[in-house]
């Protein structure tokens, strides 16, 4: 009876303990070193070293440090809500977010059909209705020319690689200078591709991350200081190259029409996905 006294004590103590405590504790108890942690986490041994001295202030952010514990908590087989809700106001709490209007352009599922259709039915007319102006409307008007009369004078005027008989009289003079207006070959002009503007440089640290979109798809990126570096709706055949400082916290719209690759490592947004919206961490 004394025994199972004493021992109430040291389980209250255990579940009051900070959640970094509880965590290296269950570590130890499972001969585990801070680097078998980093290496099954994919986190660097001084990130696991300041979870367990709950230094969260060297970490990158509240959102990061919450998902850190729970990867962790599973590790040593603990309940990952449990040893949150312990913790508590000792836990870096999120920064609230100002809830943005909703945006008809962001094309997250619903049960409206969707509208690429009436966007490509559109193009086709204006394309079409253009095509017709330029093959059926903006023909020129032929010119119909005279040729001077046989007795004109052999001389001849040099033109662009075509010789005229010089004019001897005013009505002829007209006929040749309209049949020279009709027969001077200009040469096209080689127009110049504009140049593309030449790939920003990453800075020290930064990763790359490129996002080919083969449907229409909206993304926004956060970087570790929870920074919004990318946030736009994307068309259908375009690419986008994001540099930026890890961990990454990406919310990717229509994912099952985009490819995701990190440092040129393909990531499979399936397994991150839920109602076709994905949601996922990159570190």
């Amino acid at each position: 009876m004394s025994e199972a006294v004493n021992m109430m004590p040291a389980a209250a103590e255990t579940e009051n303990a900070p959640p970094g405590r509880r965590l290296a504790e269950a570590r130890q108890a499972q001969n585990l070193t801070s680097a078998d942690v980093a290496r099954q986490l994919k986190l660097s041994v001084w990130q696991v070293d300041a979870l367990e001295a709950g230094r969260y202030h060297q970490l990158p952010g509240p959102i990061f440090v919450r998902g850190f514990i729970r990867n962790y908590a599973r590790l040593v087989k603990l309940d990952p809500g449990e040893l949150l809700r312990a913790g508590g106001d000792s836990l870096p709490q999120p920064v609230a977010r100002r809830d943005a209007p909703p945006s008809q352009d962001i094309p997250f599922p619903s049960q409206e059909a969707p509208r690429w259709p009436l966007y490509a039915a559109a193009a086709a007319v204006i394309v079409g209705a253009l095509a017709i102006y330029e093959f059926y409307w903006n023909v020129p008007e032929p010119r119909v020319v005279q040729p001077p009369a046989a007795s004109t004078a052999a001389a001849s005027v040099k033109t662009t690689g075509v010789s005229v008989p010089a004019p001897t009289s005013g009505g002829e003079a007209q006929a040749v200078r309209e049949a020279s207006a009709t027969t001077i070959a200009v040469a096209p002009t080689a127009a110049t591709a504009p140049q593309p503007d030449a790939e920003r440089l990453p800075r020290p640290g930064e990763r790359l991350l490129r996002l080919d979109f083969d449907d229409e798809s909206w993304v926004e990126v956060r970087d570790r200081n929870e920074r919004v570096i990318f946030s736009q709706l994307n068309r259908p055949g375009t690419q986008q190259l994001i540099h930026g400082l890890p961990p990454f916290s990406i919310v990717v719209g229509n994912a099952h029409g985009v490819r995701l690759t990190y440092e040129d490592r393909p990531v499979d947004l399936a397994s991150h996905t839920k109602i076709d919206v994905a949601r996922l961490i990159l570190q």
